[in-house]
């Protein structure tokens, strides 16, 4: 037979009613078939010992309304044990005592059934997501209805009340208009009632909180779960009373930035405050993300093909994050993101990761010119704050930081690392930039400058040494010569010869400045082989490199290195290297060492 029809089979248990004693009220066709006469009277003597403890938890503090779960081992009819899922809801009240009910599935056929439909349901979160209906459900339980669209694959909820004081603030409120209100007690009566099918048409402001009227069509069905378990489900459409074509949706229209597709500002910033309000018990992710020079992308190839990059960019990061959370755009290039309860850092680096990578080979086939990349900030509640406002701003020095480092990466906000976040919360500003470093830098590369105007020509020895202390790195060395033999260098490099400079069009890679950059020297690998076993003998894990040429002769190369370690260059150390790589150049051709 095949396996996943057998998993099909085995996945419900079926399902049993009994009371706090554990005797058998009532079961269905599946619960007999599996468990067999044992189970006549109590479902006790199926249940292992040490399990029972579990279960009997689950129903002592299940609520109305709620489901508790937990996972048994059971006996059935072939007397082996297997792994059950359980899940307990309260019934009612019998005659003497209350009474539960508990749906029972085998776990190990659970894993393929769980693959296929979320699958499916994926397909279907997709479509839904591109329709512009509101959904609502009723719950017979809470007596509350949810109104809610769909983004991200995931329900966002735009109302979410008892049915009675819906109706009654529609109506206080003057969203219903007078000629409408029966119809509209009619909708919610037999909402109430759990008429099995109904429609109702009205004219409504209800979803734009007055601001515009609608003319909205409710259809809706009243569906059972289970025999005792009833739900309300319907769709909100708007539609044009003349015609009876579907029209905008203001409701949808208020919340959706019209060209990424995703929420817009004010949406995605509302549901956000209120998913924090909540003081969820687990971690929630902001993440505030933006394209890499945008600016650059509009006026180097056209608004057009801009527009055509935010959709683009909105697309990947609705797949990558599914429907573990929301976003929305805030800025021309600016996206926010809320992630909930990411199991650990690592799923989260995960995320984040796919989102950069699918961003950076988006485009990859259309022009060479044209490299997009995304820069990301992260700060999480509750570890980071609590605060909206707090978080925010640590999202954003923290994106900051990865625009200041080079771009095309993610940072994850540590006060511990970064500091904290200067502040003025009453005007909502923050002030981001690392000022002691830059300040040092720009100070140390000015100072320079200063002192060549001046006629004080540095020791060129003592000038290496300064800018490896001042920038942080493990080696400068300076090649030249016929080989590129190794002329100068300080720290603690091997480097003999950068011989690799004169072979395989290697100076091709360098940039109209003079400067390649090597980030990680696992990049070479495959696209110039021999330049990386050179570097990688070495033990260089990243270089700044800028090209010594005079009247576009290669005079040779001075390589700034991190030695036995990967980092991503900052765009602001490249231009520090790129004018301190000038300087030095020239320094040799005056004192003629090149």
């Amino acid at each position: 037979m095949n396996s996943e029809l057998i998993s099909e089979e085995l996945y419900s248990v079926g399902r049993v009613v009994v009371d706090k004693s554990l005797h058998t009220q009532s079961g269905d066709e599946a619960f007999y078939t599996f468990f067999g006469n044992d189970v006549t009277y109590s479902i006790r003597r199926t249940i292992d010992d040490e399990d029972y403890p579990r279960l009997m938890e689950c129903i002592e503090k299940v609520s109305v309304g709620e489901v508790r779960r937990t996972v048994i081992r059971m006996k059935g009819i072939s007397g082996e044990y297997r792994w059950i899922l359980a899940a307990v809801r309260f019934f009612g009240a019998g005659e003497a005592e209350p009474l539960y009910s508990i749906t029972f599935s085998d776990v190990l056929s659970l894993e393929p059934l769980a693959y296929s439909r979320e699958s499916k349901a994926a397909e279907y979160r997709n479509v839904l997501s591109l329709i512009s209906d509101l959904a609502f459900e009723y719950s017979f339980e809470t007596k509350r209805i949810r109104i809610y669209m769909f983004e991200c694959f995931r329900e966002i909820v735009l109302l979410d009340e008892e049915l009675e004081k819906w109706r009654s603030d529609a109506i206080e409120s003057g969203y219903i208009l007078t000629r409408y209100i029966e119809t509209f007690n009619a909708l919610c009566r037999d909402i109430r009632s759990g008429v099995y099918r109904f429609d109702y048409e009205l004219e409504t402001s209800m979803f734009t909180e007055g601001k515009n009227r609608e003319t909205c069509l409710f259809r809706g069905i009243t569906r059972y779960d289970m025999p005792d378990v009833k739900k309300v489900s319907g769709i909100i459409s708007v539609v044009n009373s003349r015609s009876k074509v579907k029209d905008v949706n203001l409701a949808l229209e208020a919340n959706k930035d019209s060209l990424s597709g995703l929420l817009n500002k004010r949406a995605v910033t509302s549901f956000t405050q209120e998913m924090l309000a909540e003081k969820p018990a687990y971690n929630v992710n902001l993440v505030i993300l933006d394209i890499d020079d945008f600016t650059d992308i509009n006026n180097g190839f056209g608004h057009l093909f801009g527009d055509e990059v935010i959709y683009k960019v909105a697309s990947i990061i609705r797949s990558a994050i599914g429907s573990r959370g929301i976003a929305g755009r805030i800025s021309g290039s600016g996206f926010l993101i809320a992630l909930e309860n990411i199991r650990d850092e690592e799923e989260l680096r995960g995320i984040l990761r796919a989102i950069r990578t699918n961003t950076e080979f988006a485009f990859a086939d259309r022009s060479e010119k044209l490299r997009l990349t995304c820069s990301m900030g992260v700060a999480t509640y509750p570890v980071d704050s609590e605060s909206y406002d707090e978080l925010f701003m640590q999202a954003d020095k923290a994106l900051y930081i990865a625009k200041e480092k080079g771009q095309n990466r993610y940072v994850i906000y540590d006060i511990n690392k970064h500091g904290p976040v200067e502040k003025d919360m009453e005007n909502k500003i923050a002030f981001l930039s690392g000022k002691g470093e830059a300040s040092e830098k720009l100070g140390f590369v000015s100072g320079l400058a200063e002192n060549l105007v001046l006629g004080r020509i540095p020791d060129i020895s003592v000038l290496l040494e300064q800018v490896r202390s001042q920038f942080g790195i493990d080696d400068i060395c300076v090649f030249s010569g016929s080989d590129m033999g190794l002329m100068l260098s300080c720290g603690n490099a091997a480097s003999r010869n950068a011989a690799y400079l004169l072979e395989n069009n290697y100076t091709d890679r360098f940039s109209g400045d003079g400067i390649f950059v090597i980030d990680n020297v696992n990049e070479l690998e495959g696209r110039d082989d021999n330049a990386f076993e050179k570097l990688a003998e070495q033990n260089i894990g990243g270089a700044v490199q800028y090209l010594m040429t005079d009247d576009s002769i290669i005079k040779g190369m001075i390589s700034f290195c991190y030695v036995g370690r990967f980092k991503k260059w900052s765009v602001a150390d490249i231009n520090y290297f790129a004018v301190i790589g000038r300087t030095i150049s020239a320094l040799l051709k005056k004192q003629a060492y090149i």
